[in-house]
């Protein structure tokens, strides 16, 4: 990570979000959210360099104990810097420390070999935890992610297949 970049837990501010929100279409490993649901989101991790938004790591918390790292994305003229890992780093530090169990989902192979390097158990979405199959279907009711998912069908039909890493508190 670069000397100048900092990592604050807060929420987004509205321009953050709008920026964020326009940055998740160009990835198909995203299927995005609203600048209501980034607004409205209190477990972020916000990258900033010399005062600039970089990059931002959006954590939400599931029933039973459970968290899911739900995001991890830095703005392209910040990449190559190490930002991502701290990123990450600082959302599974902050679940560790309130003994959260952890559930990422990825297609990304950086981020899937991190996830094997936390000692997450790696396998296939279908047996997700339950309070990942209670959260889901709500996740996925809105219209923005159906629209996004029609929108880079394509695209994600190239991608690697996804994977899901949990990792339980012990």
């Amino acid at each position: 990570m670069t000397n100048s970049a900092t990592i604050t837990h807060r929420g987004l501010h509205p321009k953050e979000a709008a920026t964020l929100h326009e940055e998740l279409k160009s990835t198909p490993n995203i299927l995005g959210f609203t600048i209501r649901e980034l607004l409205r989101l209190r477990d972020v991790q916000v990258a900033e360099v010399e005062g600039a938004f970089a990059g931002a790591a959006l954590t939400m918390d599931l029933p039973f104990g459970w968290t899911e790292i739900a995001a991890v994305y830095v703005l392209p003229d910040y990449r190559g810097s190490g930002l991502g890992a701290s990123l990450l780093r600082a959302a599974w530090d902050r679940a560790v420390s309130r003994e959260r169990h952890l559930y990422m989902l990825s297609r990304n192979a950086q981020i899937v070999e991190w996830m094997r390097g936390q000692g997450m158990t790696i396998g296939c979405p279908m047996f997700a935890p339950f309070a990942v199959q209670i959260w889901m279907p709500i996740y996925m009711t809105s219209w923005h992610r159906h629209k996004e998912a029609w929108r880079k069908s394509k695209e994600i039909s190239k991608c690697p297949r996804m994977v899901q890493g949990i990792k339980k508190h012990t």
